[in-house]
């Protein structure tokens, strides 16, 4: 996973998380979020875009399959995730990030990191956009003609809504959260995620 940026303190906003998690009770989090825990080596295990990743507690370290550590825009990522988890069940109901809580905040940002480029590498490319979001293990749903759904983390599934375009209208596409999305990250994460996912795409069909 490439390094990316994002918030504008990152060591302020990874010790904030680490606090957190440190906290909590670590059966609780394996419930809440639908991860493994292995009270032996006192470690999560999930999987982030089809890629398994381990987080230790109390310590919040984290490493993904290769035994390298995560950076700490992930890491924020990771540990919000699992401190935020309150094992809501996803409701089947989708919502726009502007309906998330404060997502009018952020519109501006989520448009630039998400929906512009993914509108430049996908906009006019329908089938390909199907083929990257199966090789991150998304999957067909009937929201729209070209919809697709991928499993960011083990509760946290985002959709993807394409329009494409032609020669008299441009494409435009609709990013989609289940309603339960407040339960399972802060809406700032939501705000970055999506952007990470499109990147993932475009290296997946490169490859």
């Amino acid at each position: 996973m490439d390094k990316a940026k994002g918030y504008l303190n990152i060591e302020v906003a990874h010790e904030k998380a680490v606090t957190a998690f440190s906290t909590l009770n670590p059966e609780e989090i394996a419930e809440n979020s639908a991860t493994e825990y292995d009270p032996g080596e006192g470690g999560f295990k999930f999987y982030f875009l089809t890629q398994p990743y381990r987080v230790y507690h109390p310590s919040g370290e984290v490493y993904d399959n290769n035994g390298e550590k995560v950076n700490l825009y992930f890491s924020t990522i990771f540990l919000h995730y699992l401190s935020t988890s309150d094992g809501t069940p996803l409701s089947g109901r989708w919502i726009t990030f502007k309906e998330l809580p404060g997502g009018a905040i952020y519109q501006q940002a989520f448009y630039g990191r998400a929906q512009k480029p993914f509108l430049m590498n996908f906009g006019n490319h329908p089938s390909l956009f199907i083929e990257a979001a199966k090789k991150l293990g998304g999957f067909a749903q009937e929201v729209g003609k070209y919809c697709m759904v991928v499993p960011v983390l083990p509760k946290v599934p985002v959709g993807f809504v394409l329009s494409p375009g032609d020669d008299e209208i441009e494409a435009s596409c609709t990013i989609l959260f289940d309603a339960s999305a407040p339960s399972y990250l802060p809406t700032e994460d939501y705000a970055h995620l999506p952007g990470i996912v499109v990147k993932e795409m475009v290296k997946a069909v490169k490859n």
